[in-house]
């Protein structure tokens, strides 16, 4: 394959990715260690690691939701996960974690969620809504929705 063909391939498909992302300053990343979604803007870092391209359904979705405040003052924020079927209707939904973030520092929490044993597989979405969070007691921020996609296989040993 000729270099240019595979830088190409490379850019379109981090455009794709990119897109699948939801809000500007949202991305996906793949790494070694998995999928971390990532939104950064108005001196917030929100960091969803644990996601995997595929489950089977009856698994578990096991996610650290991280949230770093890059700002001057103490942050309040409020994480909706959910995981999207067809027409980005919620078909999981974990309940909304809520962090108090100190100036300069981070603050993390584990959520996990269940792939219901109803669920078809298919293609799905994990969705992770950012709404305007607190500065300092104010509402600030214009709020963000990280996205991935996110294949369900049929339950194991079928």
């Amino acid at each position: 394959m000729s270099r240019r063909l595979w830088l190409a391939g490379l850019v379109s498909g981090a455009g794709m990715l990119a897109a699948a992302c939801g809000s500007p300053g949202a991305q996906v990343l793949d790494t070694p260690e998995g999928r971390v979604l990532q939104y950064e803007g108005d001196d917030l870092l929100v960091l969803v690691s644990g996601a995997q391209p595929s489950y089977h359904v009856g698994d578990t979705m096991h996610l650290n939701l991280m949230v770093n405040n890059q700002s001057t003052g103490f942050v309040q924020v409020r994480l909706r996960t959910k995981l999207l079927g067809r027409g980005d209707q919620p078909v999981v939904q974990g309940d909304p974690v809520a962090l108090d973030v100190k100036v300069d520092d981070a603050s993390s929490a584990d959520q996990d969620l269940l792939i219901t044993p109803d669920l078809l597989p298919g293609d799905y979405t994990l969705s992770v809504e950012v709404p305007p969070w607190k500065l300092d007691g104010r509402e600030f921020g214009r709020g963000a929705t990280l996205r991935a996609p996110v294949r369900l296989d049929p339950p194991a040993g079928q």
